[in-house]
């Protein structure tokens, strides 16, 4: 019963010290980025018709790699996009249908996200701008969610304290830090 307790104890350890050296080198590549998150923002924006839905820093190849995620309702689409941190190259580019045999892919929560995501008037440069005036940490990932009839984007931003959240919401432009318990 003890060695069971030992190796879960090591498990748990050695999973948050892999979680937070990913954040460390996270921060680092986006330190080096030569081309920045607002400047992917525009470009996947321009490029591709549709909401972003998810951001974060990948690896892609051995090179740090900006991955987004865009929904398009009306071509019924979603792109998978790998974009190099160097110089905002597309790196790889992938797409699916949103529908399979007529069925939608996409949750009733997701669908109910975009929609309202479509109609409000949220900025999503505007709100990226916001949280790193506010909170002065680099954003290292957000995702959007739908949840208790709320549509928001929660953000994980990373400064020398550590890990912060933060919701903001779609309709109201409202930021939410989530507290740690």
């Amino acid at each position: 019963m003890k060695f069971t307790k030992l190796i879960c104890a090591a498990l748990a350890i050695t999973s948050f010290s892999a979680v937070a050296d990913d954040d460390a080198l996270t921060v680092l590549a986006l330190k080096r980025a030569s081309f920045s998150l607002e400047q992917a923002v525009e470009k996947v924006t321009n490029d591709y018709q549709g909401q972003i839905i998810e951001f974060e820093v990948d690896d892609h190849d051995g090179q740090s790699s900006y991955e987004i995620e865009v929904i398009n309702l009306q071509k019924e689409e979603k792109y998978k996009l790998q974009l190099s941190m160097a110089d905002g190259a597309v790196l790889e580019e992938k797409s699916r249908s949103l529908s399979t045999l007529g069925f939608s892919r996409l949750d009733d929560d997701e669908y109910l996200a975009l929609k309202e995501l479509e109609t409000s008037q949220f900025s999503l440069p505007a709100a990226i701008a916001q949280l790193r005036e506010q909170y002065k940490a680099e954003l290292v990932e957000f995702e959007l969610e739908n949840e208790k009839g709320i549509t928001f984007y929660k953000f994980k931003l990373m400064d020398q304290q550590g890990r912060k959240r933060v919701i903001v919401d779609v309709e109201t432009g409202e930021m939410i830090p989530i507290m740690k318990h």
